[in-house]
């Protein structure tokens, strides 16, 4: 008699836990393959090299100014990601970094975030916007994604530090 009530009791427990923690329940992410103009957002990355400074420390400073959130309005979240060097077995990536990227808003209503890092690690880096609201249809249990690659923006690097040309 006190087997049957104990598993039921355990039944009971188990499932009163998965009521519970429903609400907290991690979410599926997906990386968005829509175009910037197909999501109508506006923004612009620029990057500062600082490969010549005094120190010769070989960073890069990364500016983003958000203009319109477009399609993926409002957004939860603007972030830095550096995947790791090397895939897992599935073909993903564990982070070497996710940090949070404080956008401030500024005078003529845009939204502009910095970072300061390794032009080493930008190599890998890339800026994510996050969002659970595709279209103004909020979906609580899906995280959408777009990716702008840091790397792009390093191919053409503006060096107004660089050292003068030796004299002939």
């Amino acid at each position: 008699m006190w087997m049957r009530i104990s598993r039921w009791a355990a039944a009971v427990l188990i499932a009163a836990a998965v009521v519970w923690t429903a609400d907290r329940a991690w979410g599926v992410g997906f990386t968005l393959g829509q175009t910037k103009e197909q999501l109508q957002l506006k923004y612009d990355v620029a990057v500062e090299h600082h490969a010549f400074d005094e120190r010769g420390t070989g960073r890069v400073t990364v500016e983003l100014t958000l203009a319109d959130e477009g399609r993926l309005k409002p957004l939860d979240a603007v972030q830095l990601v550096i995947p790791g060097k090397e895939k897992n077995k599935d073909g993903s990536y564990w982070m070497d970094l996710v940090v949070s990227i404080d956008m401030v808003k500024v005078d003529d209503g845009n939204r502009v975030g910095r970072v300061h890092i390794l032009r080493e690690l930008a190599e890998r880096a890339e800026i994510q916007f996050n969002t659970h609201t595709m279209d103004g249809k909020t979906d609580p249990l899906t995280r959408l994604h777009h990716v702008i690659p840091i790397a792009a923006y390093l191919q053409n690097p503006a060096t107004p530090n660089s050292p003068p040309a030796p004299r002939s």
